[in-house]
């Protein structure tokens, strides 16, 4: 959750592009410190905002919202074919929307990994104390 979502942003902010990030609701924690980070490396907050919330209210929000220029989504093709219809509805003509979808995400082990050790990271979930 932490990658494409870092590489999303990073993207746009080296394109020259101000951010409204929304991150899958179930990776709100970690979205949210990626975010902090960004703003301690010096990205201003002026140019990058974290807004956490369901698909449903505050992604169609921002997929409707006349200044909203470009959209950049990773996650289901059924989503991605919804974003598409919003904007052709309520955004300009030529607005982009990147989507990422129907991907598998893999962990790769080698032999040199302990396998009591992988499948345990691989299984762990992020918790409030980590931060």
């Amino acid at each position: 959750p932490l990658a494409i979502f870092t590489g999303q942003i990073a993207a746009a902010l080296a394109a020259g592009n101000g951010v409204l990030a929304k991150s899958a609701e179930a990776t709100s924690l970690i979205a949210a410190k990626a975010i902090s980070l960004f703003h301690h490396a010096g990205v201003p907050t002026e140019v990058l905002q974290y807004l956490p919330g369901t698909g449903a209210e505050t992604g169609n929000t921002l997929i409707r919202h006349p200044k909203t220029v470009a959209v950049v989504f990773t996650g289901s093709t059924r989503t991605a074919q919804h974003i598409n219809l919003a904007m052709a509805e309520c955004l300009a003509p030529n607005a982009p929307l990147i989507a990422e979808t129907g991907g598998i995400n893999a962990a790769i082990v080698d032999s040199t990994a302990l396998p009591e050790q992988a499948v345990r990271d691989t299984i762990r979930k992020i918790s409030p104390q980590d931060f």
